[in-house]
């Protein structure tokens, strides 16, 4: 299997095709294998490069995951690039890769030609501290319905998949974050046999949600590059402000919708998610 070794981490990665490179960052519980729709449709005038971050599967690292940060994946990602020889790339991020994908472009914009953020995990464009009780009371007051949508995912997913994990309960654990994060009972259940296989073997990268997320607001207007932020028509709604925000911030922002999906658009609604990331892209 192809890797890289940077700085002691191994990742994972798949080339294929020929063309301009376009990076994929995935998200949290899954790996490269999320994006296999992307790949194929992608791959016959790009040159796409799938990987899997650092604790995410088939990559063998050891450890309780707490190092797996934004800033470190960013530091991956942009080694990643380097040592391919590929930069600029279109780059593609999807909810906590989203976050990694947005870090990079902002810090390195020379590495980055355009930047697709699906569902991003920048959630410190809505509340830049988490634990302060003057701002989740101030989100209450401002935006009631987004505040208690957070709250429903802090409380019925992000607590308990946490403790599930903690307790050994791999596959309740992977569950309850897929119910939660797709705001609807049964969603993982649904979800054909290949994508839960991939989201069981990443049972563990769950407890990446419990790192503290970099404030964003003053470095997001760092990104110079043409920006897409892509959210699924049925997400979550703080979900869906997190995504608005962002396209809000990014200087050369646009946002679009993908009709009939919730968290994992690009999983869900395949071809019309491809349609809008290669006609983002290949504007000029």
């Amino acid at each position: 299997m192809p890797s890289i070794e940077i700085d002691g981490v191994s990742l994972y990665y798949q080339r294929t095709g020929n063309g301009e490179p376009v990076v994929f960052s995935h998200g949290i519980p899954t790996d490269y294998r999320a994006w296999g729709s992307q790949v194929e449709a992608l791959s016959k005038t790009y040159a796409t490069v799938v990987y899997s971050r650092r604790y995410a599967a088939p990559n063998k690292r050891e450890g309780d995951v707490a190092d797996s940060t934004v800033a470190s994946n960013a530091a991956d990602l942009k080694a990643l690039i380097e040592k391919l020889g590929i930069a600029p790339v279109h780059l593609v991020g999807h909810s906590y890769g989203g976050f990694i994908a947005a870090f990079l472009a902002a810090d390195h914009p020379d590495l980055v030609r355009t930047l697709v953020l699906v569902e991003p995990a920048t959630a410190t464009l809505l509340i830049e501290n988490p634990e302060s009780v003057w701002q989740n009371l101030s989100l209450l007051l401002r935006s009631p319905s987004v505040a208690l949508s957070a709250r429903r995912f802090q409380s019925r997913s992000l607590g308990p998949s946490l403790s599930a994990l903690d307790s050994g309960q791999s596959e309740r654990a992977v569950q309850l974050n897929v119910d939660g994060i797709q705001d609807r009972q049964g969603a993982f259940a649904a979800l054909l046999e290949p994508a839960k296989k991939m989201m069981l073997d990443n049972a563990r990268t769950i407890a990446e949600l419990r790192t503290k997320l970099p404030r964003f607001k003053s470095h997001v207007g760092k990104i110079s590059c043409r920006t897409l932020v892509i959210n699924g028509e049925l997400s979550a709604l703080w979900l869906r402000r997190i995504g608005e925000l962002t396209a809000e911030s990014v200087p050369h922002g646009e946002a679009a919708k993908i009709q009939g999906s919730r968290h994992f658009p690009h999983i869900e609604n395949p071809s019309e998610f491809n349609s809008k990331v290669l006609g983002f892209i290949s504007k000029r």
